[in-house]
């Protein structure tokens, strides 16, 4: 396993620097008090070891924490929302809220104590005419603060200095370790939050440019029929569908998880009816339609009950739903190639399994490739997701790609490209971003597309915005 460092590349920040930020915060904090006299304000902060205070794994750290808070707080009428991420002193981010100072205190409490990330952060509440402004934790019926290393009450191991600076350090980066990288955490959320996350991927995907054959805001790549209005059409008319399926992954109660898949494929059927309506016949989405549909559900699935789950039991509940698909392949022998569908012909002519076998495996690109490299990536969320596409096309066999090719060796020329790209530092070099598009030029003279890697990017986006990861 990789030797993360939460802490790597991150600037050292002197302590005129954090006494500075503390009197910023303080200003901050009135402010929003006399702006807001009737509300509670929440203001938000990682409690993190060192004088490193912010880098790239720290905003990870962070944006999944302050997501999984916000929606915590969302039952009650929100008035201001304010997020500094990029702070050299650490990130920082600031609520008020139309409700008592004590049901925020425990919903900032709750989510310090239950969330594993929690323990990290500080969620100072307040209120200016607010009374019982000092309660304690123990008044609102929850224990005294736990030591991250230890578990025993931090007051008193930072009192009586238990613990190393490594120590300190080792237990955020074994935390983050836990959270992101052995087996990435998934929060549970509501059906609403599920449907937005969906569409949110698929919107990601068609704005992220300059991607090689692919519609993109300034290019309609290897394609003469849609455009980034035809895509972002498509990803609205899907969120009913999309609700279908968490709402049938939490409603299952059979044993047998081939049948959740049945279920489902109706209202697939009727979501690819619906994109058809919505572009004019086009066909944007069918491919995410069949994935995320089944990657939806069984996250519904792992997840009833209001439970967190974990990627790896997502990925096998996904399995599971497709036990019979290979099987699928093996049937259509008999039919015409108008009848099958890209990934049925490449099975007959050259034993590929497409995406069926990837349902069948699990969907196994997205942690052993995608999100390991969504998480690795730095820069603008377009640099990340770019990079991301890129390794996702370096690893999969896409059918896309070689049904425009004609010839599965498109491959080997995919991955050549890949390591040309990554050579050049990726896409947060200008040599990089200038590598992807000439090769988006050079897709587009062939007639190449990479749709199989940008359904893969779809569902690492969906994924990632779950776990907090974007």
């Amino acid at each position: 396993m990789e030797t993360v460092d939460v802490f790597k590349n991150g600037p050292e920040v002197s302590l005129e620097q954090v006494l500075d930020n503390r009197e910023w915060r303080s200003a901050k904090q009135t402010k929003l008090e006399n702006d807001f006299p009737r509300a509670t304000i929440v203001a938000v902060k990682l409690n993190l070891p060192g004088n490193v205070k912010n880098s790239a794994k720290i905003q990870q750290f962070f944006n999944a924490g302050w997501r999984i808070l916000l929606a915590s707080l969302n039952g009650w009428p929100i008035q201001s929302i304010e997020l500094d991420i990029s702070r050299p002193t650490g990130p920082e981010g600031f609520v008020v809220v139309s409700k008592d100072i004590n049901s925020v205190k425990q919903v900032a409490i709750c989510f310090e104590e239950s969330f594993p990330l929690g323990r990290f952060f500080d969620s100072d509440v307040m209120a200016k005419e607010a009374e019982g402004y000092q309660l304690s934790r123990q008044e609102l019926g929850f224990e005294a603060r736990r030591c991250f290393v230890c578990d025993e009450n931090a007051k008193a191991c930072a009192k009586a200095g238990r613990h190393s600076f490594d120590e300190l350090r080792q237990a955020v980066n074994h935390t983050y370790e836990q959270y992101f990288v052995q087996d990435p955490f998934l929060p549970y959320w509501d059906e609403r939050s599920v449907v937005e996350a969906a569409t949110f991927a698929c919107l990601a995907e068609v704005v992220t440019n300059p991607k090689p054959g692919l519609v993109d805001p300034v290019s309609m790549g290897a394609h003469d029929d849609m455009d980034v209005d035809t895509f972002i059409d498509s990803s609205l008319a899907l969120q009913p569908y999309f609700k279908e399926c968490i709402t049938a992954g939490r409603t299952f109660k059979k044993e047998q998880l081939t049948e959740l898949l049945a279920l489902i494929r109706p209202a697939g059927l009727a979501a690819e009816q619906a994109m058809k309506v919505a572009t004019n016949g086009v066909n944007t989405h069918k491919g995410a339609i069949f994935t995320l549909g089944i990657l939806i559900a069984a996250y519904g699935y792992c997840t009833q009950d209001q439970k967190s789950t974990t990627l790896s039991f997502v990925q096998k509940a996904v399995s599971a739903m497709g036990a019979h698909l290979l099987l699928e392949n093996e049937k259509v022998a008999d039919r015409s190639s108008q009848e099958l569908t890209a990934g049925q012909v490449q099975y007959q002519k050259y034993r590929l399994a497409g995406v069926r076998g990837e349902v069948y495996e699990g969907l196994v690109p997205l942690s052993d490739v995608a999100l390991p490299a969504l998480r690795k990536s730095e820069g603008t969320t377009n640099e990340r997701l770019l990079d991301t596409l890129m390794a996702i096309a370096a690893a999969i066999t896409d059918s896309t790609l070689v049904k425009r090719a004609g010839d599965p060796a498109i491959n080997q020329e995919m991955i050549a490209w890949v390591a040309e790209f990554q050579k050049l530092g990726g896409a947060q070099t200008s040599a990089g971003m200038t590598f992807l598009s000439r090769l988006d030029q050079t897709f587009i003279s062939r007639h190449l597309s990479i749709g199989g890697a940008a359904d893969y990017l779809i569902l690492t986006a969906f994924i990632a915005r779950l776990m907090g990861l974007i």
